[in-house]
């Protein structure tokens, strides 16, 4: 019986056992498994080489998961190799959420997308923070080298099927929301920050301060 502050006691049926969860989804095909490589192959590299944006999730010393987003160019994330990656870190908000959780547990997953492609890349591995100069050059933007790189040695790679981004129509514009009420970043920063400033000034003291670089 759970416990009456167990936020989920309110639902039935809680699958719990890995047996259960398999009666009901069932078991992928063996070539589903099989996908998954130790390493990148030829098609991964092109799909990355193809990526301007891709997520990154790590987790913070008490366990909880933190997911990034991470967008430049088309190719910004740079294979050095068929087991490492190198992503640049622009310039943000400077909380470094991933980095701080990489100091202490390196394990970190990606998940790469392609503008008007349904399959998405999951990648799996192990990162360090890094300034090597000849990588940072390498990555640099309007002559602008980035100040820390996240390298990635892959651990595993797949191919996820397209399914959720068709049903999503994420790519596909004419059936987009309507988010014409919905409150931006501005807004939701007075808001949740309780800062004694309209949006707008809000938005014209970061501009002020250069906080709206992007390279």
């Amino acid at each position: 019986m759970a416990s009456s502050d167990d936020p989920f006691a309110r639902f039935s049926n809680i699958v719990t056992r890995i047996e259960d969860l398999e009666e009901v989804i069932g078991e992928p095909m063996p070539q589903i498994v099989a996908k998954e490589l130790p390493a990148l192959d030829s098609i991964c590299r092109d799909f990355i080489a193809h990526a301007p944006f891709c997520f990154l999730a790590s987790s913070n010393p008490a366990g909880y998961l933190d997911i990034s987003p991470k967008g430049d160019p088309a190719g910004f994330v740079k294979v050095l190799d068929e087991a490492t990656l190198a992503i640049p870190d622009r310039p943000g908000n400077r909380r470094v959420d991933t980095f701080h959780n990489i100091l202490k547990d390196p394990r970190v997953g990606l998940l790469f997308l392609v503008p008007g492609r349904g399959e998405t890349l999951r990648i799996r591995g192990e990162a360090r923070i890094v300034q090597d100069t000849d990588l940072l050059k390498m990555m640099a933007i309007n002559d602008r080298p980035p100040k820390l790189a996240l390298v990635i040695h892959v651990q595993s790679a797949f191919m996820h099927c397209p399914k959720c981004v068709f049903r999503s129509n994420i790519w596909q514009p004419e059936n987009w929301p309507d988010t014409s009420g919905l409150a931006d970043m501005n807004e939701a920063m007075v808001k949740h920050a309780q800062i004694a400033m309209s949006p707008e000034e809000w938005f014209e003291s970061l501009k002020n301060k250069g906080e709206l670089d992007l390279w």
